[in-house]
């Protein structure tokens, strides 16, 4: 009987399931199914679809805190994920969608949605397509990029393919976009979190290599360095280093120390970050001010000499104030304020616990006086690499020539060579002198001509300042031994003197004697 009884059950429960799905409310169901058959059937899921889908979708739109979001943007996984599809895969696609980018003037392809491309990494197939992401709240729809693989290959996708291309997406993204200018701006509350420090204007400067005025041999051993340290971040963890490099420009006024950050710049596509130190007042501002950049950046101190006093005062790096008998109460304010940044702030700053930061960072420093600088600041390690920027040679005049003429060979090259052996002057000297004479005259041969008219000039007056030194270091000379031979002579009078002055001290002493027997 109860065999029969449960047959009934088992044959009721058959028929009556359809009417139950067809009548129960979704909602229902879902439950159910969570509770009593998801598990079982993942169990058989691989056996039946083997591959494994990854959706990488798009960030809301969030204004309610714009510095962070813009923070947030520049790291966007989906951002990153369509510049790296817009140059690997977006050519085997036959539908795109184009935006234009957030910076620049260019265009982002991505995929359409329903479309589907292949990409092949170290020998593994997956598929990257474009679909519309289904908020819960049925409300409003998101895109997002939906990566699909095989089951055996997550392993590979998750530890070395998706970095792969987050990576390639971030130089995607920072090659399209224009370089920026940064500077720190002047009375700012850099305590504050939320403030933005940084005011910045695109870098648009034509300045490269090939049109630097150096000595070739010179310019290449510098670009070698510069591809040794963008290529080597794992040599740089290995060896336990940050991942940074500094670079100290010296040489007189004139000589290109500007011209070639932005030669370097151009040469790494990297933004530059020019600090005036003079605006800060502590140790913490400069902090905040680094801690505000971006990888892939040159960090700029221009004429250090000048701007603070690193000449090896490690107290006390502000210059004083000129009166300091000053009642003004601000004044005493501001100045006690700025004696805060010190030498050992800036030292960290160069390579302390913060300067591993982001990391691919490069550091330039300039100054005209070399002299004037705290061994301690230049010292390797911290300015890895000297480069000392000196006068204009005929190599880099050859630079200028092909750049401001456009000639690579002249029969006046062979005096120029001469002159420029004997002659120091700048190229940026050079090239104003070039510059004039071409609007004057656009034929190269008077260009050409009056430069060698002008070195001439600054020979015959550097052979009247040598004969101008030589005069005065002969008549220093001859004062030097005139005074010599005066007090010669007049130590010889005095030991000649000395003798006689006995004599008469005898004398006078015998007459006295002789006086006080007449008396006796």
């Amino acid at each position: 009987m109860m065999g029969m009884l449960d047959s009934f059950r088992s044959s009721a429960w058959i028929y009556l399931t359809p009417v139950a799905a067809a009548c129960a409310p979704i909602g229902v169901l879902r439950t159910y199914f969570n509770q009593h058959l998801r598990r079982p059937v993942r169990r058989f899921l691989p056996f039946l679809d083997p591959f494994v889908t990854i959706d990488i979708a798009a960030k809301p739109e969030d204004h309610s805190c714009s510095y962070y979001n813009s923070k947030a943007k520049s790291s966007d996984a989906y951002a990153e994920v369509l510049a790296y599809l817009s140059v690997v895969c977006s050519r085997d696609a036959r539908q795109l969608r184009a935006e234009g980018a957030d910076e620049g003037h260019g265009f982002v392809l991505s995929l359409r949605e329903g479309q589907e491309v292949a990409d092949e990494f170290r020998g593994v197939t997956m598929w990257w397509s474009a679909v519309v992401e289904d908020k819960a709240s049925h409300r409003s729809t998101g895109r997002c990029c939906r990566l699909t693989f095989h089951e055996k290959h997550r392993r590979l996708v998750v530890d070395e393919y998706l970095p792969h291309v987050r990576r390639t997406g971030q130089d995607v993204t920072v090659g399209n976009r224009p370089r920026r200018l940064y500077t720190n701006k002047n009375n700012r509350d850099y305590g504050s979190p939320r403030d933005e420090v940084w005011s910045y204007i695109n870098f648009d400067h034509p300045t490269t290599f090939d049109t630097l005025a150096m000595d070739p041999d010179e310019k290449q051993s510098i670009m070698d360095d510069l591809d040794d340290f963008r290529n080597n971040k794992d040599y740089y963890r290995r060896i336990g280093r940050a991942w940074k490099r500094g670079y100290l420009l010296h040489g007189p006024p004139g000589t290109g120390k500007s011209t070639m950050i932005a030669a370097m710049a151009n040469y790494l596509n990297y933004d530059i970050y020019d600090i005036e130190l003079t605006t800060l007042h502590s140790n913490y501002d400069l902090r905040k001010l680094f801690i505000e950049t971006k990888s892939k950046s040159i960090v700029v101190i221009e004429d250090i000499d000048c701007s603070l006093d690193l000449s090896g005062h490690r107290a006390t790096m502000m210059p004083p104030t000129q009166d300091d008998e000053l009642d003004d109460v601000a004044s005493e304010r501001k100045r006690r304020r700025g004696s805060m940044l010190t030498l050992s702030g800036l030292l960290n700053f160069i390579d302390g616990l913060w300067s591993a930061h982001s990391g691919e960072r490069i550091i330039v420093f300039t100054t005209n006086h070399l002299d004037k600088l705290d061994p301690a600041l230049i010292r390797r390690g911290r300015m890895d690499k000297h480069i000392e920027m000196s006068y204009c040679r005929f190599e880099a005049f050859r630079t200028l020539a092909e750049n401001y003429l456009e000639v690579d060979e002249h029969p006046l090259f062979d005096a120029i060579k001469e002159l420029l052996q004997v002659v120091d002057i700048t190229p940026a000297d050079v090239a104003e002198c070039i510059m004039m004479s071409k609007r004057a005259a656009r034929d190269a041969d008077a260009c050409l001509g009056s430069l060698v008219h002008e070195l001439k000039k600054k020979l015959e007056d550097k052979e009247e300042r040598k004969k101008v030194e030589e005069h005065d270091a002969k008549m220093a000379t001859d004062e030097k031994l005139a005074s010599e031979n005066g007090k010669k002579h007049n130590a010889e009078e005095d030991a000649a003197a000395k003798p006689n002055g006995r004599e008469a001290m005898a004398n006078g002493v015998s007459e006295s004697s002789s006086c006080s027997e007449e008396d006796c």
